[in-house]
C-alpha cells in the first residue's frame, strides 16, 4: 500500500498541465479568430472599394490604378485599426503585411482579370505556442472583390488541371497550325495551363523532351500564353510557340500564377423550368424514360426524308437518356436550350447535327447542357454521358447570342454564348467532349468541362476561315480539365467575345 501512496497528487498534476494546455490553445483560438475577424471587417470593404479602379471611372473602360487600389485598400484597414500611424501603409505594404494584387493570387479567382485582392496578415501573442517555442501566431485573411461588367473571360484556351498526372494539360498535336487572334483589333484570346509539369521556366517554348504542362507539335499561334508549368515543343523549327500577331516577340510566361475556374460561379440551369424533349417518334422524353431518343432513317419512327437524308428535328427541352443518332442522319436543332439528362450524344457513321435549316440555310443558337437525369444511378441510362464526333460527323452550332435569346429563347438568356457544358458536379463529371475531324465543323460558343477532357480534331483538309465561316473556322472558347487540338491542316479560332459566355461580377465575390 505504501508503494502507491501520492499517486492521485501525480495524477492531479499531470490533468492540471493538460488543462493548463487546452485552456492556453482555446485563448490562442479564439484571439485568432477575433483577430480573423476584424481582418475580414476590414479586408471586405478594402477591395470593394479597390475594385473601382480596375476600371476608369469616367469611360468605364478597363483599366488598373494599383496606387489608388493600395491607397483604399489601406484606409479601410487604418479605420479598423490595423497599421496606424504608418503613413499610406507604407511599411506594411513593404513587409507584406498589407498586399493588394490584381488578379489575385491565391484562391478560385486566382489569375483573373477584372478583380482585385485584399491580404491582410497580423500577429497576436501565442500562449500555447510558447511551449512550442513560438511566442507569436500569424493570422491572414483575404477579400477578392470584382467590377466585370461583361466579362468573357478574356482566354481562348483553358486546361484547369493542376498537376501532371496523364501528361500535359494543354497539346497542340498532328503537326499542324492552330491559330487564335481577336477580331475587331480587340485583345484577349490567350492561353492558360494550370499544370504545374515541367521544370524549365525560360520563357521559351523551344525543342525538348519530357514531361511539360503545354505541348506542341505543330504551331500554336497566339496573343499570350501561361503557364504554370513549362512548355515543349517537338518539331523542327525553332518555336512551337508563336507570337499573334507576328510583331510581338515575347507571348510566354513559364512558372505562372494559376487561373481558377472562371465559371465556378455559373448556376446550373434547372431541369424543371425546362419541358421535355420530343423524340422523332412523337412521344416525350420524360424523368422515368428508361432509353434516350433513338434517330434513325428507317423502321417505325424514322426521321422524315429531307433532300435525301433523314432528317430528325428536335425541339428544345429536357431529353432524359440523350440522343442515340444512326449512321447517315442529319439531326436539325432550333434556337433553345437542350439539356441532355444522361446518355449525352452517341453518333454512329456519317451523322451530323446541326442548327442550320437545311431549306432557309438560317442558323439556330442552341446552348446543350449534359448532366444526370433524376432517376440516376437507378436508372443507368440517365447517369451522365459523353459527347464524341469521328472524322466523318459533321457538328455545326453555334451558342445564343444577345438577339436570339431575347427575341426566341429568354429562358436561356443566363447562359448566352454556352454552346456545350459538361456538368461538372454530376455523376460522370470526367466524360469526354471530343469534337471529329470533319471539314465541315463551324462553331462558336464557349465550351465548358471543368472536369472533363475537351478534344477538337482539325482534319487534314482544312484551310482556316478564309474571311468567311468556312471549315475549321472555330470562334470558340474551350475551359476544360485539358484541351487537345489535333489534325495537320489549319484551325483558326477568332477570338470573339459576342459569341461567348459573359460573366458580370460586380462586387464581393470571395
Amino acid at each position: 500500500m505504501k508503494s502507491e501512496r501520492g499517486q492521485v497528487l501525480i495524477i492531479t498534476a499531470a490533468a492540471m498541465i493538460v488543462l493548463l494546455g487546452v485552456g492556453a490553445l482555446v485563448v490562442d483560438l479564439g484571439m485568432s479568430w477575433m483577430l480573423r475577424r476584424q481582418e475580414q471587417n476590414a479586408a471586405d470593404p478594402g477591395a470593394i472599394a479597390a475594385a473601382r479602379w480596375l476600371r476608369d471611372p469616367v469611360t468605364g473602360a478597363a483599366s488598373l490604378n494599383l496606387p489608388a487600389m493600395r491607397s483604399d485598400a489601406c484606409m479601410y484597414a487604418q479605420a479598423n485599426g490595423f497599421f496606424e500611424g504608418d503613413t499610406g501603409c507604407a511599411a506594411a505594404l513593404g513587409s507584406g503585411a498589407l498586399q493588394v494584387k490584381s488578379p489575385p493570387i491565391s484562391g478560385p479567382y486566382s489569375g483573373q482579370s477584372g478583380k482585385v485582392q485584399v491580404i491582410i496578415t497580423t500577429e497576436h501573442p501565442s500562449f500555447f505556442g510558447r511551449i512550442f517555442g513560438q511566442s507569436t501566431a500569424t493570422v491572414a485573411t483575404d477579400a477578392v472583390a470584382s467590377n466585370d461588367a461583361d466579362n468573357a473571360n478574356s482566354s481562348s484556351l483553358v486546361a484547369l488541371k493542376p498537376d501532371c498526372s496523364g501528361g500535359a494539360a494543354g497539346q497542340v498535336s498532328g503537326g499542324g497550325t492552330v491559330r487564335i487572334f481577336p477580331v475587331g483589333g480587340g485583345s484577349g484570346g490567350y492561353v492558360h495551363v494550370n499544370s504545374n509539369c515541367g521544370s524549365s521556366f525560360d520563357d521559351h517554348c523551344a525543342n525538348g523532351v519530357g514531361s511539360s504542362a503545354l505541348a506542341i507539335s505543330g504551331v500554336l499561334q497566339a496573343p499570350f500564353a501561361s503557364v504554370v508549368g513549362s512548355c515543349t515543343y517537338t518539331g523542327s523549327g525553332p518555336n512551337g510557340l508563336q507570337c499573334e500577331p507576328s510583331t510581338v516577340t515575347a507571348c510566354l510566361d513559364e512558372g505562372a500564377v494559376p487561373l481558377g475556374d472562371p465559371l465556378a460561379p455559373l448556376p446550373e440551369p434547372m431541369l424543371s423550368a425546362f419541358p421535355d424533349g420530343i423524340c422523332p417518334d412523337g412521344m416525350p422524353s420524360t424523368a422515368v424514360s428508361t432509353s434516350g431518343c433513338e434517330l434513325k432513317g428507317t423502321g417505325a419512327g424514322a426521321c422524315p426524308d429531307v433532300s435525301g437524308t433523314p432528317t430528325c428535328s428536335l425541339p428544345p427541352g429536357v431529353y432524359y437518356g440523350g440522343w442515340d443518332v444512326k449512321s447517315n442522319v442529319r439531326v436539325q436543332l432550333s434556337d433553345g436550350m437542350y439539356i441532355l439528362a444522361g446518355g449525352g450524344i452517341k453518333l454512329s457513321g456519317s451523322s451530323e447535327i446541326t442548327t442550320v435549316d437545311s431549306v432557309s440555310g438560317t442558323p439556330a443558337r442552341i446552348t446543350i447542357f449534359s448532366t444526370d437525369g433524376p432517376g440516376c444511378p437507378s436508372i443507368n441510362t440517365q447517369c451522365q454521358g459523353s459527347i464524341t464526333f469521328t472524322a466523318n460527323q459533321s457538328f455545326k452550332a453555334r451558342a445564343t447570342n444577345s438577339t436570339t435569346c431575347a427575341a426566341s429563347s429568354p429562358t436561356i438568356c443566363p447562359w448566352k454564348g454556352i454552346l456545350l457544358w459538361q456538368d461538372g458536379s454530376a455523376s460522370n463529371a470526367t466524360a469526354a467532349i471530343k469534337i471529329g475531324g470533319s471539314a465541315n465543323s463551324i462553331l462558336s460558343g464557349t465550351i465548358y468541362a471543368p472536369k472533363a477532357d475537351v478534344e477538337v480534331n482539325g482534319g487534314s483538309g482544312t484551310t482556316g476561315c478564309d474571311g468567311s465561316a468556312t471549315a475549321s473556322c472555330l470562334s470558340i472558347q474551350i475551359i476544360s480539365w485539358t484541351w487537345k487540338i489535333t489534325g495537320n491542316s489549319v484551325v483558326e479560332m477568332p477570338y470573339d467575345p459576342s459569341e461567348l459566355f459573359q460573366l458580370k461580377q460586380r462586387g464581393l465575390v470571395d
